[in-house]
């Protein structure tokens, strides 16, 4: 396994350090411009941080403030910023062939490597399809759908983060990202998640029997429900915008077997959790189950932008030749760099996933240890380094606390990126760079433990 000193050099060692109030000067006038001149986007009204220079795990801003990233810029940065391996690699091909719309050697590589670290099942034996974004990725994964079954309608889940353009938008149910771009793609469904601590039933698990999993099956299967004419089921194998949830291990299983009873397609949607980032090349991978297709994104690609869909190779003959033209999909420069992040990924010798779900395991006990003692830790959850910690005013009612944006600038004062998620926005979610040193983590934890402790009275209000 790879050394905890050799992670320390990847990043920048004497992060945090903080010189100025946040956002600094600089970082404030470029805030300005950005208000007036660029479209907002979110994050970068999460955390009003100008980023200037990134390294491995850390970040530094335009007025030389140095971060702790906890965000890998939302799980992109699976093996951090500018890894030397991957800097190499783009002073290498980008001194050949960048920009290509043809086959090239780059892309034709990384197909095959894709195809070799799929799940089971779909492993060397399946096709890809390269796209630029999530969002992108999963439009080709509801149009090669319906083009694979000859059926038009589509069940995702409550909580479900895929995107937002059309169809990614119809299947994403946060308010916020679909208030007033309607009417969306039609035919769309949504079934409870199994999200155990805020049971659609009220049930606990496993005394539950899986009721969720049951009402999916009742709603593909049952005669009567409204719901036919289904293409795929897409399902995100943990869930992220919607509070980093990870079902209990039948849930898949039998969401499965219920789309395998009616002939339906199974998506796993893995661009938020795949690429090593739970302790497993792919998140699916935990729960036995193998998708039909699979749909990557962020870490894969890390330093450059490449995503892309996974198709089992059965359906191959289903989807005419040029069906699907996105004029940068084979860029070699993004290419070779995904080709890097996935040899770094799965280096035997270094371990970085295996690594993720041990560190991952003593991060988890971190905060389960907290919150014995704590007013407002209601449910830390997750797999690897896709860590959650939902907050409550009230453990017993789990009312959600509604001060969540005060511990994160405290965060940020003291050199320390976090974002929140799910649909009440009161859930830490931890996604570090999986070459992140245990120092510094444990450092970053131990800033947030102790502001949850000292805040949460006031949070608890």
């Amino acid at each position: 396994m790879i050394s905890e000193e050799e992670l320390a050099r990847l990043s920048y060692p004497d992060a945090p350090k903080v010189i100025t109030k946040i956002p600094g000067p600089i970082a404030q006038g470029l805030l300005d411009e950005s208000d007036r001149y660029d479209t907002p986007t979110g994050a970068d009204r999460t955390a009003p941080i100008v980023w200037d220079q990134g390294l491995g795990a850390t970040v530094k801003d335009v007025d030389g403030n140095i971060f702790i990233d906890l965000t890998s810029g939302v799980a992109v940065s699976s093996v951090g910023r500018l890894h030397p391996k991957v800097v190499e690699v783009i002073k290498e091909q980008s001194a050949k062939l960048m920009h290509s719309i043809f086959i090239n050697p780059m892309s034709v590589e990384l197909a095959k490597k894709l195809s070799n670290v799929m799940p089971e099942g779909l492993r060397d034996q399946c096709f890809i399809c390269y796209t630029l974004s999530g969002s992108t990725a999963i439009e080709v994964a509801i149009k090669y759908a319906r083009a694979i079954t000859g059926k038009k309608n589509f069940i995702a889940f409550q909580g479900a983060y895929h995107g937002v353009w059309q169809g990614s938008l119809a299947l994403t149910t946060s308010t916020l990202a679909r208030s007033g771009y309607g009417p969306l793609m039609s035919g769309v469904f949504h079934a409870p998640y199994g999200y155990c601590y805020r049971c659609f039933a009220h049930l606990e698990y496993p005394n539950c029997g899986l009721e969720c999993a049951k009402y999916f099956d009742h709603l593909l299967n049952a005669p009567g429900t409204g719901v036919d004419d289904v293409a795929a089921v897409i399902a995100e194998p943990i869930q992220g915008e919607g509070g980093y949830i990870a079902p209990p291990p039948e849930f898949f299983r039998m969401i499965k077997a219920a789309c395998d009873k009616k002939g339906t397609l199974f998506i796993a949607d893995e661009v938020q959790s795949g690429a090593g980032r739970t302790g497993k090349m792919w998140a699916i991978e935990h729960y036995g189950v193998v998708p039909d297709m699979l749909v990557f994104g962020k870490g894969v690609g890390g330093d450059q932008p490449l995503a892309g869909v996974a198709v089992s190779a059965g359906f191959r003959d289903k989807l005419p030749a040029g069906s699907q033209p996105i004029t940068f999909s084979r860029n070699a420069l993004s290419c070779a760099v995904a080709l890097a992040n996935i040899d770094i990924l799965t280096d035997s010798d270094a371990d970085l996933i295996g690594r993720a779900r041990k560190l991952g395991e003593e991060i988890k006990n971190k905060f389960v240890e907290a919150a014995k003692d704590s007013k407002v830790i209601g449910e830390v959850r997750g797999k690897g380094l896709m860590i959650s910690v939902e907050l409550v005013k009230n453990k017993e009612t789990r009312e959600p606390v509604s001060k969540l944006p005060d511990i994160l600038k405290k965060c940020w004062d003291q050199g320390i990126i976090v974002f929140p998620c799910g649909p009440r926005r009161n859930v830490l979610r931890l996604m570090p760079p999986l070459t992140i040193s245990r120092a510094q983590l444990n450092k970053a934890i131990d800033v947030l433990l102790d502001l949850l402790r000292e805040g949460e009275d006031d949070l608890a209000r």
